[in-house]
């Protein structure tokens, strides 16, 4: 009986774990279609020679920003939208890094953890998306625009 019982955990055990993974890799099937539809469209388009980093931003479009260099060396960002419109470009040799971002939108600020920082196109040009979690718990979002280094739009607290 006991070898039974033990089956049975086991088995139960096995098929929550093969569950998780079969959503989790449902889940993230668009997001990766859509990535795969920006990378091939960016390559048959030469805007890039080598990619070095893609991802998925939504702000009032929703658009792929595929980061890497063209064939000069330039580090570019190319922002592919998932709809219909144009493909728009930015420079990031002169733009602020990623880890310079983080230290702009968490200045004087008590944080909990940060979720992600994304580049994206908005009306004022490319800008770094950072998201956090303060230590009450509530989501921040701040907006740098990559040439200035200075935060454009906060919204804190939600």
């Amino acid at each position: 009986m006991k070898k039974w019982v033990t089956f049975i955990v086991g088995f139960l055990s096995f098929f929550a774990v093969a569950l998780m993974i079969l959503i989790i890799v449902a889940g993230n099937k668009p997001y990766s279609e859509v990535e795969q539809r920006a990378i091939d469209q960016v390559e048959r388009a030469n805007y890039l020679a080598s990619i070095e980093q893609v991802y998925v931003y939504a702000h009032k479009t929703e658009m792929v920003t595929v980061i890497g260099r063209d064939a000069a060396g330039v580090l570019k960002a190319v922002f592919v939208p998932t709809d219909e419109g144009e493909v728009q470009f930015a420079s990031l040799e002169r733009a602020i890094s990623p880890k310079e971002a983080r230290e702009i939108a968490t200045e004087g600020m008590e944080v909990k953890d940060i979720l992600h920082t994304k580049l994206g196109m908005d009306d004022d040009g490319a800008v770094w998306e950072v998201t956090f979690l303060n230590e009450d718990g509530g989501l921040n979002y701040v907006y740098i625009p990559v040439e200035s280094g200075t935060w454009s739009r906060r919204i804190l607290n939600l």
